[in-house]
């Protein structure tokens, strides 16, 4: 059996004697320092409660910033919506203004319109105006085509004294500024000549026949003819020529301002 080593370490002695004599250092410091420690202990207890203090002022700041940060969204929000609602009138106002400008200019167009309209009717009725009266001035016309006839050798020749005096005959065919014209001229007979004129000027109209020169012996030699016009025909009465130069009235062919034809 082996036998047991009862010697003591040394080392471990002296170990215990360093820790203990620090435990005892430290306690003494303890001690001694421990009204330092209270004292810092009740300061650090009136900062706390300072701190606290102020983190109740700077919560309350807060809450009063955050309340007065409320207040003007508010404010903010009910100033936008006066803006827009302020914008929306506005618009409705300009809206209207355009909607009375667009009225009043429908009106003005309605009011051309109707005067264009008048206008037009009155051209209207001006051209229906002017027609009926051309028509009228148009169915006033005449037109006369007046022809003699004779049966023997001789030379006769019509005569035509229009209103204004102009004589048409075989040397006056036409006039120069007056209608008519004597179309139809025979040197001898049988024989026949043709006087005609359209849109007969009104007034009176003289119808002659001249022996102009004797070719048969046959005496009376008898004038015939007739007179054509809008209306219808008339026949002249008959005249009779003796002698060379001899002038007889046939007719008197009258023409009013209608156009009517009259053989008085």
């Amino acid at each position: 059996m082996m036998r047991r080593n009862r010697e003591i370490n040394t080392i471990n002695l002296s170990m215990l004697d360093v820790i203990s004599g620090a435990m005892a250092a430290f306690l003494i410091l303890i001690v001694i320092l421990l009204p330092y420690y209270r004292k810092e202990h009740i300061d650090y207890q009136a900062i706390i409660a300072e701190l606290q203090r102020q983190l109740a002022a700077a919560e309350a700041h807060t809450r009063a910033a955050e309340q007065a940060a409320r207040e003007a969204v508010r404010a903010a929000e009910a100033a936008a919506e006066q803006a827009r609602r302020s914008q929306a009138e506005a618009q409705t106002a300009a809206a209207r203004a355009q909607a009375a400008e667009a009225r009043s200019r429908a009106a003005e167009a309605q009011a051309a319109q109707a005067e264009s309209q008048a206008q037009a009717a009155q051209a209207a009725a001006r051209d229906q105006r002017d027609r009926a009266e051309a028509l009228a001035r148009e169915l006033a016309k005449t037109f006369l085509v007046l022809y003699i006839r004779w049966d023997t050798r001789d030379d006769v020749d019509l005569h035509v004294i229009d209103p204004t005096g102009a004589e048409f005959y075989y040397g006056q065919k036409t006039i120069a500024g007056r209608p008519g014209e004597l179309s139809e001229d025979n040197l001898i007979g049988p024989g026949n000549e043709v006087w005609e004129i359209r849109n007969t000027p009104p007034g009176d109209y003289q119808i002659q026949a001249v022996l102009y020169a004797v070719k048969d012996q046959r005496k009376p030699v008898a004038i015939k003819g007739r007179l054509f016009h809008r209306d219808g025909s008339s026949p002249f009465p008959e005249v009779q020529l003796q002698s060379a130069g001899q002038r007889v009235r046939i007719a008197t062919i009258r023409v009013d301002p209608q156009g009517d034809v009259t053989l008085p």
